[in-house]
């Protein structure tokens, strides 16, 4: 199929394309409503002759209904890339009544806390949210979520993190799974309150699968009342039960038990929602590059995610300045690799560039880390050592 489309192509004439081409721009010239899209929207010729087969703005009423909709999406501090977003997705809302339709909902959205940029992110990632009810829709989701996690102000942080469990009706489903979670599976209600913050994607899972997720949780050692709990489940709710087995089974391929492998996912859990393929370059990379063992990975599970370009990097830094004898200071490898960029390049980087020009070259990844000669004076003290404090 590919190679008869590929002849086609090779038999067009060299005017095909421009002609076909200026088909597209003349019909839109000529199509009003595809001239507004383009103009006012900020639509493409394509998505625009698209998203005109959903509204027609022919009539002078019609596009003056248009503009008043772009005014009032513009009132609440849409941007031109929010309003082509959200157009491109329900042209219709062009042909809503701004004032019956669509104000209510804003305004009630606004009323409760979600404001730019969280409310244009909401509606263009999903625009009917503007045709919902509030009294239907919008005033029991609140009401229901505000129930479970106490405010306004922790709904909205929700949203923020998890924005399209806007979509979800949650008063049915919570009062199906708050029971399941609490008389069930035997979770407290301050769990359940932090389990929705963190994921409010699960108010929309059916009972078989909290059910499976639940067990799966108890596979790697993580039982409800562990702090950690709540933080395994929601990664968990994002991935399939084949998923992690194979996972798990990639863990224990690269020299982890069992027990390790439910270690790293209790200690952070984030680390098992890592790629197979990141896991096995990471792993690979600190344990026959950077010379860490295992125990060390188990200890610090958050290297799991950190890039290669960064460990690298940081593993380059280091041998430069163990050949140049400017490190002194003598800590664990696998504290400097987890810290944090700034505290990195506080303690190793700025403070040298001067003397040890390579080193500023090694960070930015143009002096490649070949290795160490030894790990011996990388291995002693536990901490970083403490900033100093900025002089009033």
């Amino acid at each position: 199929m590919l190679a008869a489309v590929r002849r086609r192509l090779f038999l067009l004439r060299p005017g095909d394309l421009s002609a076909a081409f200026s088909t597209v721009n003349a019909t839109s010239a000529a199509d009003p409503t595809v001239s507004y899209l383009i103009s006012s929207c900020g639509l493409s010729p394509r998505a625009a002759a698209s998203a005109a087969r959903a509204v027609r703005l022919d009539s002078p009423g019609a596009a003056a209904q248009a503009d008043a909709v772009l005014a009032l999406l513009r009132g609440y501090d849409f941007s031109d890339a929010d309003i082509s977003s959200t157009v491109k997705k329900l042209p219709s809302l062009l042909a809503a009544n701004p004032a019956k339709t669509l104000q209510p909902n804003l305004y009630f959205l606004a009323s409760v806390g979600i404001e730019a940029p969280l409310l244009p992110r909401l509606v263009s990632l999903f625009p009917p949210i503007l045709h919902r009810s509030v009294q239907d829709h919008l005033e029991p989701f609140f009401a229901s979520l505000r129930e479970v996690l106490g405010s306004d102000a922790r709904v909205v942080a929700a949203l923020r993190s998890q924005p399209f469990a806007i979509r979800f009706l949650p008063k049915a489903s919570l009062f199906r799974i708050v029971p399941l979670f609490r008389d069930v599976h035997g979770l407290s209600a301050d769990d359940v309150s932090k389990l929705v913050a963190i994921q409010p994607t699960v108010i929309a899972l059916g009972p078989d699968r909290i059910n499976g997720i639940m067990e799966a949780a108890r596979k790697v050692g993580i039982k409800p009342g562990n702090p950690m709990f709540v933080h395994v489940f929601s990664v968990l709710c994002r991935m399939r039960a084949s998923t992690l087995e194979s996972k798990v089974a990639l863990y224990q391929r690269l020299g982890f038990h069992k027990d390790d492998v439910s270690q790293i996912i209790r200690r952070f859990p984030m680390s098992i929602a890592v790629s197979e393929k990141k896991i096995a370059e990471v792993v690979g990379f600190l344990t026959h590059k950077a010379g860490l063992t295992l125990d060390d990975i188990i200890v610090y599970p958050n290297l799991l995610v950190r890039s290669l370009q960064t460990l690298s990097r940081r593993c380059a830094v280091l041998a430069v300045l163990r050949r140049s004898g400017k490190l002194q200071q003598q800590y664990r490898l696998p504290v400097l690799l987890a810290c944090t960029r700034e505290r990195f390049l506080d303690a190793y980087v700025r403070p040298h560039v001067e003397e040890v020009p390579d080193v500023l070259q090694a960070m930015n990844g143009e002096i490649p880390f070949q290795g160490f000669d030894c790990f011996d004076s990388l291995e002693k003290k536990p901490q970083l050592p403490r900033k100093k404090r900025m002089s009033p």
